[in-house]
């Protein structure tokens, strides 16, 4: 299917707006990331995240950190086996180095497009608008958006 996303990365913070649900300025940010979990359960594609991912999901940006309770759901939640975790290695830490460089991104965030381009990763989604300057041959940075087939539940 031309229009769906065929090996997405996920950063942080659509794993939080899953977490949180959320609703921000109109964007229905929960029901979105819902709808891209949905798709991966069923096969449609992996979803691929920096092992980086495990620790930031545990507080969003300037935000409370997670219940103990819920925080634990949350680590358990990765071990699906449609998430791919990517490993951060020497090589991660390199070219996540020279994107802080060209880019001006923080470590973190030049960490997780460093591992999308060691996945092949075909999009790397986030909300995240300090990616908007970066633009790589074989990445496309997006925000997340509902594509392709509907996740549809009859309850």
């Amino acid at each position: 299917m031309a229009d769906q996303y065929q090996r997405p990365y996920l950063d942080s913070v659509v794993f939080i707006a899953l977490i949180k649900n959320e609703s921000v300025a109109g964007v229905e940010r929960g029901q979105i990331a819902r709808h891209l979990f949905t798709l991966a359960e069923r096969g449609v594609f992996k979803i691929c995240t920096s092992a980086l991912t495990l620790a930031e999901v545990h507080k969003p940006r300037g935000g409370a950190a997670l219940a103990e309770a819920l925080n634990q759901r949350v680590l358990d939640f990765f071990e699906h086996d449609y998430i791919e975790i990517v490993n951060v290695d020497r090589l991660v830490g390199e070219h996540a180095n020279r994107l802080c460089r060209r880019y001006g991104l923080r470590a973190n965030d030049a960490i997780h497009v460093a591992c999308a381009v060691r996945a092949a990763c075909d999009v790397f989604l986030t909300w995240d608008r300090d990616f908007r300057n970066v633009q790589l041959p074989n990445l496309v940075i997006e925000e997340p958006q509902i594509r392709g087939q509907i996740a549809f539940d009859a309850d």
